[in-house]
């Protein structure tokens, strides 16, 4: 069978468990209690025969006693039920008391012991007592033995083994309560450290690798945890692979395509007809892509590297978001000129300090501001700026571009993706993803803004102020 709850498989199987066996032990006191109040109360009866029979006379030749009717009633009132004597010849000739109770079905002893028996005297049951008097412990010979006989109803002792048994219902139900709570609160104590690791791996970034720590886990569960936690190495050590592949594959093709780039520009100057140099021109940009899109891989294998790290237990520095819009602002002027683009700078007067890591922000700007002046027409506006807004650090780049439609806005940040705007312009769509990647790995927010008003595109990093 197939355990789908931890915690409501073990509460149903040992609260179950518990009531069964408090069942149980509450019927065993019972039929306890039923022993012990019968042998209580016919130690009474038993009193009472011997008082009986201290006070039987036969000297006149038949059978007297003094009746004491005081030890009687004190039976009664100690038993909380009606009391019946008979004493009697055995063959029935002289008879004292309640004359029909009934006898036992078997003969009684020589010894004078008593003897308990049930009966029912009109009706009503009865808790009987008798002993045999012989001849040699009579004043006097009579011709047979005599019988003494004390009764009492059962209404007194059945009431009173009611009330103990009620009492130790209670009790027993208060212990039975008490510890099906501490049974409920033990199964969720001993499983919250399962659940607050569980939350923990869930608010994981998906690239996080880190073993889980099972120091604070029960040693039940360790081995499970520790199986997982190798098979996330695995999973780690293969993807660092892969982006060692892609590292070592990007640094192996810039040194070749810059050469090329060189060729083809040398080979530019070489040309003497228009047709030599449109197809130079084209290898030229062709070129020029696949550098690009090199760059752009290495990038985000770099940001990827860094995210590890900082997994790893490398701590986020104080940056100042003003001093990196200056810095890629100074390094893409030249690009924005090339295109007669109006390129500006908004920054206050003093820094801006977040927590992060400088030159991954530094990158995702240089991200950012690229693609603003890629998409952007000739003589188009671009605007770096940084602010401060309700308490949190705005880096944004502006720019009266193409835009974006809602939906490309709703995918952006995914890798190998193109909107509408970037499918008429060559590029790689690795852009934006860098950006995300290196947002989350910031604690920023990266936030898109396309407005129906006007053209272009607000593109922003939205850091915590701590």
């Amino acid at each position: 069978m197939a355990i789908r709850s931890l915690r409501s498989t073990l509460l149903w199987m040992l609260i179950p468990a518990v009531v069964v066996v408090a069942a149980l032990s509450w019927w065993i006191s019972r039929i306890e209690l039923e022993d012990q109040v019968s042998a209580a109360f016919d130690r009474a009866l038993a009193g009472a025969l011997q008082s009986i029979a201290v006070n039987v006379s036969t000297e006149s030749g038949g059978l007297a006693m003094e009746q004491p009717f005081y030890m009687l009633e004190f039976l009664e009132h100690a038993t909380d039920s009606p009391v019946y004597f008979r004493v009697a010849s055995e063959d029935g000739l002289s008879e004292i008391g309640y004359t029909q109770l009934p006898l036992p079905a078997f003969r009684l002893p020589e010894n004078a012991q008593p003897v308990f028996y049930d009966a029912e005297y009109f009706g009503e049951p009865l808790r009987m007592a008798a002993m045999a008097l012989g001849p040699s412990r009579l004043s006097a010979p009579l011709g047979s033995r005599i019988i003494i006989q004390v009764g009492e109803t059962t209404e007194g002792r059945e009431a009173f083994m009611h009330r103990v048994a009620m009492q130790w219902l209670r009790k027993d139900a208060a212990i039975l309560l008490l510890f099906v709570l501490l049974i409920s609160v033990g199964t969720i104590l001993a499983l919250r450290p399962l659940r607050e690791t569980s939350e923990n791996v869930l608010k994981r970034s998906s690239g996080n690798l880190l073993p889980i720590d099972e120091s604070t886990l029960p040693r039940e569960v360790r081995p499970l945890v520790e199986a997982i936690n190798v098979h996330m190495e695995r999973n780690a050590t293969k993807a660092a692979s892969q982006r060692q592949f892609l590292d070592d594959t990007s640094h192996q093709l810039r040194t070749p395509l810059s050469v090329l780039m060189m060729q083809v520009e040398y080979a530019r100057t070489l040309a003497v007809t228009d047709e030599m140099k449109e197809v130079l021109a084209a290898i030229e940009q062709r070129l020029s892509n696949t550098i690009q899109l090199t760059n752009q891989m290495l990038a985000l294998g770099r940001v990827h590297d860094a995210a590890d790290q900082l997994r790893a237990g490398e701590s986020l520095q104080t940056v100042d978001l003003c001093a990196i819009a200056r810095d890629v602002v100074a390094e893409l002027l030249g690009a924005a000129r090339r295109k007669r683009q109006d390129f500006g700078l908004e920054v206050p007067d003093f820094p801006v300090n977040v927590q992060g890591i400088g030159w991954l922000i530094h990158q995702a700007l240089s991200n950012m501001v690229e693609n603003a002046i890629k998409y952007s027409p000739t003589q188009a506006h671009i605007t770096v700026s940084v602010s401060l807004i309700g308490g949190e650090a705005v880096l944004q780049v502006d720019d009266d571009g193409p835009g974006m439609s809602e939906k490309d806005i709703s995918l952006a940040g995914r890798r190998f993706r193109r909107g509408d705007a970037g499918k008429r312009v060559h590029s790689a769509g690795l852009g934006l993803a860098i950006v995300q990647t290196i947002a989350d790995i910031n604690h920023a927010r990266l936030e898109l803004e396309s407005g129906d008003s006007r053209p272009g595109l607000v593109v922003r990093m939205v850091f915590p102020m701590s």
